[in-house]
């Protein structure tokens, strides 16, 4: 039986029926807000998760460029290498470096390329002047080149890439040695890296117009 309402001048059993209103009220928007709650933490761990996942197989390919033929295993290569900087003074394009002697982890003295500050141009010259075998010489050829270099495999951000993102760039097949066979555009101007051709020399990471760059090469991707 529904209770029966008393007279407007009966304030506290007015009262009282506001905070059993309120009270009834109360527990879906409890429910609601712990619903809500639980979702944002599931979306942010979802999203947690995806970032560590991307930023692990990022780091797992973030090794040095090495100049060309140096061993894909880091450790082999500096073994060989005793940094004595015969290749940077034969490079064509002043593209080599070398770490200081503050950066051990990656071999104090050893060459390393920058290929966004400068590119490999595929001379080989530092291949014929090592001295330990930590370069081993090959002929500039391209057809031997493109089967017996690997010093990474250039990957296209699509969300950077000014092409993927409505504009027609195209710099990055433009300035490939090898285009075609290392790289090739896809309707609109859309660049498509090909595994089997790209060498890793980083013309197209040097020429790209974005800030930061839309492609980059990591190495140890292609074995």
């Amino acid at each position: 039986m529904s209770e029966k309402a008393p007279k407007r001048s009966d304030k506290s059993w007015w009262a009282k029926r506001k905070r059993r209103i309120e009270k009834r009220r109360e527990v879906p928007r409890r429910l609601f807000l712990m619903q809500g709650a639980g979702m944002l933490v599931a979306g942010a761990g979802i999203l947690l998760t995806r970032f560590r996942l991307s930023a692990w197989a990022l780091e797992k390919f973030r090794q040095p460029i090495r100049p060309p033929t140096a061993s894909l295993d880091d450790e082999v290569f500096r073994a060989a290498c005793i940094g004595c900087g015969l290749c940077g003074t034969v490079c064509e394009n002043g593209c080599i470096r070398y770490f200081g002697v503050d950066e051990a982890e990656w071999g104090s003295l050893t060459p390393h390329l920058d290929v966004r500050r400068r590119s490999c141009t595929l001379c080989m010259r530092c291949t014929e002047i090592c001295p330990t075998n930590a370069l081993t010489p090959v002929k500039r050829d391209l057809k031997i080149i493109g089967n017996e270099i690997n010093m990474g495999l250039a990957v296209v951000d699509p969300d950077r890439c000014l092409s993927y993102l409505g504009r027609l760039c195209g710099f990055c097949h433009d300035a490939c040695p090898m285009p075609g066979k290392a790289i090739k555009l896809v309707p609109p101007a859309r660049p498509v890296v090909l595994a089997d051709g790209c060498v890793g020399c980083g013309r197209c990471v040097e020429m790209c117009p974005s800030t930061p760059t839309a492609i980059d090469i990591f190495r140890g991707v292609r074995s």
